[in-house]
């Protein structure tokens, strides 16, 4: 293996310990092969959700990755009902399998990227649309 299939593999395991030493950024070179990671939030620092007024009826709502990995599709077509907390997709980060799940009740709209696709943290995989 090449020094960055090496490293893509463990990515999973560099992106943990740069969180857990608060890394936002790094650049890794090996001859002309180079890597550069950026992680603009650390999930731990990330304040919980406070309760909000409900968004307009005319408003899509975007359904967000919860961690960079492989999107993987969970086999919903669009326009198929959800409810919100209903898993609608995974992201495949190393062995973890993470579910990607409605944030609110509505009619999934089609998926954003393709399965298998490559996606980074908060990527926007859908657009739910609200029913009437």
């Amino acid at each position: 293996m090449t020094f960055l299939e090496d490293l893509l593999n463990d990515l999973p395991g560099l992106v943990g310990r740069m969180r857990h030493h608060d890394i936002r950024h790094v650049t890794l070179k090996d001859g002309t092969s180079t890597l550069a990671l950026t992680i603009t939030a650390n999930p731990c620092q990330i304040p919980q959700a406070q309760p909000v007024a409900p968004i307009a009826k005319s408003e899509d709502t975007p359904v967000l990755s919860p961690e960079m990995g492989l999107f993987r599709q969970h086999g919903l077509s669009d326009s198929q009902t959800v409810r919100a907390g209903e898993i609608v997709g995974f992201v495949e980060a190393g062995v973890l399998r993470l579910a990607v799940t409605a944030t609110a009740n509505g009619t999934l709209g089609r998926a954003l990227v393709g399965d298998g696709s490559v996606v980074g943290y908060h990527d926007v995989l859908f657009r739910i649309h609200p029913d009437g």
